[in-house]
């Protein structure tokens, strides 16, 4: 639930006369039916942001007030279409290249010991909530930096996300030049090609070691069947309850590689410690490994 698309919108006076009104329980409808669906919670100080982003979509289909659009998504194949385009809407797509540079340098040194410690073994890495991209081409560029400083090995990178069309822009690997302002210059030079009119494609070698899966994070069978050395989940767990945050953190422990190395966004979860992890001692970042 990451990303860099779209920034959480801002209501001036003006636009605030033109949103229909939606009363309190209106609001704990639309608040439940998000929590149930896609396990999404909204607080009450956020009616705003959800008002402004089901208008969004509502305008687009023409969808005339929010009782008539609340039940076209109530069921049917029109609804699971319908719930993929609301989703990207309410979705605060907030990412960059080479965002929290402390949790980055940690992984990259814990990957250099791993191929170290596993004689060069493949390396698997997740993205949780990779949004356009960025983040799961981070680490791909990171091990791609990795590869030409100590040689050859394998590695691959897979990056989940609930919303359809930032995984479509994502998969492209096209991003405008101020999106590459936090890219090392070297890695910059060497990984990216010229597009035209200031953007520009990952080159191939990159965009081949990432994986993009559509699903969402609430639901165990979304999680991929496999067991990763490295799990990123930065800046997802704040759109969930609780008792969904220990949910979700527990599928991640499950999918996480013995000795594997588990990334939270520095503040997450400070009091989550299950007996399968070890914290990791680092003092600007929060991570654990398994034992």
């Amino acid at each position: 639930m990451a990303g860099a698309r779209r920034e959480e919108p801002s209501m001036s006076g003006q636009a605030l006369q033109s949103v229909p009104d939606m009363d309190d329980a209106q609001f704990l409808q639309w608040q439940s039916l998000l929590e149930r669906r896609v396990g999404v919670w909204l607080p009450p100080q956020r009616k705003l942001f959800l008002m402004s982003g089901l208008l969004t979509r509502m305008r687009e289909i023409g969808e005339a007030d929010y009782r008539s659009y609340y039940r076209r998504l109530s069921g049917g194949l029109e609804a699971e279409y319908e719930w993929a385009q609301l989703i990207d809407c309410l979705t605060v797509h907030e990412t960059r290249f080479f965002r929290d540079t402390d949790s980055l340098d940690l992984v990259e040194a814990f990957c250099r010991q791993r191929l170290e410690a596993n004689q060069g073994k493949p390396l698997e890495l997740w993205s949780v909530g990779c949004a356009t991209g960025e983040e799961p081409y981070t680490l791909a560029l990171l091990m791609h930096r990795l590869r030409e400083s100590r040689g050859h090995f394998y590695y691959g990178v897979t990056g989940i996300d609930i919303s359809f069309p930032a995984l479509a822009a994502a998969r492209e690997g096209i991003y405008h030049r101020r999106k590459l302002e936090t890219v090392p210059d070297g890695l910059r030079e060497r990984c990216f090609l010229a597009k035209g009119d200031d953007y520009f494609q990952l080159i191939p070698e990159i965009r081949a070691r990432v994986l993009f899966v559509q699903g969402n994070m609430v639901d165990n069978k979304a999680a991929p069947e496999h067991r990763y050395d490295v799990i990123y989940c930065q800046n997802v767990l704040i759109y969930f309850q609780p008792d969904r945050r220990q949910q979700i953190l527990s599928i991640l422990a499950e999918r996480l590689a013995p000795g594997g190395l588990l990334v939270l966004a520095p503040g997450e979860m400070m009091d989550w410690q299950p007996p399968s992890l070890e914290r990791v001692s680092h003092a600007q970042s929060l991570a654990f490994t398994r034992r």
